[in-house]
Order: structure tokens, then sequence, then C-alpha cells
């Protein structure tokens, strides 16, 4: 286009009809211009930042829903309170019970891990919460 405007400002000094094509062609490199300017403009943003929330670790302090740092009275407590609540003998019917079974599968390994001492050591260092 930028030819364009140099030949018909040229051809302009001897045919006046050229003053037209001349200006037609700048309207026309503007328009070019600012598309361009735009298009890199929203191009060439940066990324917006990851708005996904992590994900929580399943740890077998999360499942029987006491802190890392509790007592063994605490989490005794908290295995009584869920082994009430998951029993499958207090759930209405089958695919509760079923449910309620799973649960109380995984409260139980939990609850065997993080009552002895010596394994619950073991089971935060591969966790990584004491060093």
């Amino acid at each position: 286009m930028c030819a364009v405007a140099l030949i018909s400002f040229l051809l302009a000094w001897k045919y006046p009809l050229f003053w037209l094509v001349f200006l037609w062609s700048l309207w026309v490199m503007s328009k070019q211009t600012r598309a361009t300017y735009y298009y890199y403009q929203t191009t060439y943003q940066p990324t917006p930042p990851c708005t996904e929330p992590p994900r929580p670790r399943h740890t077998l302090y999360d499942l029987l829903e006491v802190s890392p740092n509790a007592s063994p009275e605490v989490i005794k407590a908290a295995y009584r309170q869920l082994a009430l609540k998951y029993h499958p003998d207090k759930q209405p019917d089958a695919r509760a019970r079923q449910q309620a079974e799973e649960r109380m599968k995984q409260i139980n390994a939990a609850y065997d891990i993080l009552s002895d001492p010596v394994r619950r050591a073991q089971y935060d260092r591969e966790i990584g919460l004491s060093g």
C-alpha cells in the first residue's frame, strides 16, 4: 500500500485525479497500522495467573479430621466420633451402608497408623511433616 501512495503522489502533480488515490491510500494505510497495533496489543498480553485453587492434600489427618499436631487423645476422640457417625449398622439403606463400610475401613486404617507413635512418626516423615 505504501507503493500505491508513493506512485499516486508522484502522478498527482501531473494528473489531479491521483490526489484522491493518494489520500485514499493514506487512509487505508492508517487503518492497517491501527489494526496491526491493536492486533499486537491484544495478542501479546501476559497470560493471567492461574485461578484454579490448589488441590487439597488427602492425608490420614484429613481423613480423621484432626490437625497434624493433634495429641493421641484428640485422635482417639475423633476416631470414636467418626466411627459412630459412619458405622454401617446406623445407615438407613443398602447403598449408604456400603459407602459407610468403605469409609469405616479407611478410618480404621488411619487410626491404626496414627495411634501407634512409631508408625505415626514414620508416616509423618513420608509425607514431609517432620524431618
